[in-house]
């Protein structure tokens, strides 16, 4: 099978859309970076051997309107790891893993009472099975900081009198049930007729908050903490996610010795997840289908992937988030929205439509797809866990 443009995120994203409730029509729009090589997600890292490590890094932002109005948005950053050890036997060991980071998630307020936002990140994890199409891994790492504010995307959004804001409390349980239902929904809907497993593992963790009894269902048993033991050292397996306090806390030298455990302690007490706030580290590992040989895309690794430099990206964002931006009204909604829409198609992005109810998907013109990171050409593949 070919990379067709059905592999694409959009595609991926207006599969779950189609499944809301009848009579409605969404727009989608999807603006990704190339490629690019960043610091590694454990830094400080101690390697008892010889390691070599390369890190490159994708932006994703999904923009999803109706009514030629943006409704809701969703910004990810993707990191896929290559690294090289040679221990003791002085063979060398490869390894690749992959992780994706939900950074922000809005709405404007301005759709019909529906679970939109949770079909839209349902989709985005359903659309991580394109990893399984260029790399030889099992998993995908998910992963989060759940934190609540007024708005994340849309500039004055917070006056919409329409938008639904939660609190702390009540977010943490939102993004627990969407977790948990975008989960399932991506292991149901990979891109093979059966996924590999039908159950995951997914962790989370309130600083200061007293551990809970999180219940399960049949896809996703939930566990309190870290996705790591809590004696170990802290610089050697937590990842470092950009605009993280987990990140901002661990470059202080002070930190090197500390445990997972001794981690979590002081961001209990510290300004971003203490003082009064709650907020939680979400975590979790989503299995995906592995392709045939036969059906893994060909990719010209000559090429660049992806349609954005990251500094083309964020101009894309400062537009996004221009003083000119204002959806605190419907009327202002509208109009910044016709503002960006213009933008994004001077820089040709495109939409995917979908009609809820199970209709179609059409799109305004074949979509690129989104080609993962390729590293069949620094490495040869072996199958590791991420």
């Amino acid at each position: 099978m070919e990379a067709t443009r059905d592999l694409a995120i959009a595609h991926y994203i207006a599969a779950a859309l189609k499944t809301l409730p009848a009579g409605h029509t969404f727009a989608i729009r999807v603006i990704y970076t190339e490629d690019s090589p960043v610091e590694s997600l454990t830094p400080q890292r101690q390697h008892k051997h010889f390691t070599a490590e390369n890190t490159l890094s994708r932006r994703v932002l999904i923009l999803v309107s109706q009514n030629d109005c943006f409704v809701a948005g969703l910004e990810a950053q993707e990191f896929t790891t290559l690294r090289l050890e040679i221990g003791d036997s002085r063979i060398p060991e490869q390894t690749i893993g992959v992780n994706a980071c939900i950074s922000k998630v809005d709405t404007t307020g301005e759709h019909a009472r529906m679970p939109l936002v949770r079909m839209l990140v349902a989709g985005y994890l359903a659309s991580l099975h394109r990893y399984s199409l260029a790399l030889d891994i099992v998993s995908v790492g998910i992963h989060l900081f759940a934190r609540a504010q007024p708005e994340y995307l849309f500039a004055n959004s917070k006056h919409n009198p329409s938008k639904r804001t939660l609190d702390d409390s009540k977010l943490i349980a939102w993004w627990q049930r969407t977790l948990q239902f975008g989960l399932t929904y991506a292991m149901e809907h990979s891109s093979e007729s059966t996924c590999i497993t039908d159950k995951t593992v997914a962790y989370c963790v309130v600083p200061g908050g007293e551990q809970q009894c999180i219940k399960d269902d049949s896809a996703v048993e939930w566990k309190w903490g870290l996705p790591h033991p809590p004696e170990a050292t802290a610089h050697n397996c937590v990842l470092q996610f950009p605009d993280d306090p987990i990140t901002r806390l661990l470059a202080e030298p002070h930190t090197r010795p500390w445990s997972v455990s001794m981690l979590l302690e002081m961001l209990a007490i510290g300004e971003e997840c203490g003082s009064g706030h709650r907020t939680a580290f979400f975590s979790a590992a989503l299995p995906i289908a592995p392709a045939s040989l036969k059906d893994a895309p060909k990719f010209d690794e000559t090429a660049v992937q992806g349609t954005l430099s990251f500094a083309d990206y964020d101009k894309m964002l400062v537009v996004l988030f221009g003083h000119n931006m204002d959806f605190s009204t419907s009327k202002l909604a509208a109009e910044s929205s016709k503002t960006m829409m213009e933008y994004l198609r001077s820089i040709n992005v495109s939409s995917t439509q979908v009609k809820t109810g199970g209709l179609a998907i059409t799109t305004e013109k074949p979509p690129a797809v989104a080609p993962v990171n390729d590293l069949s050409s620094i490495v040869r593949k072996k199958r590791k866990t991420s």
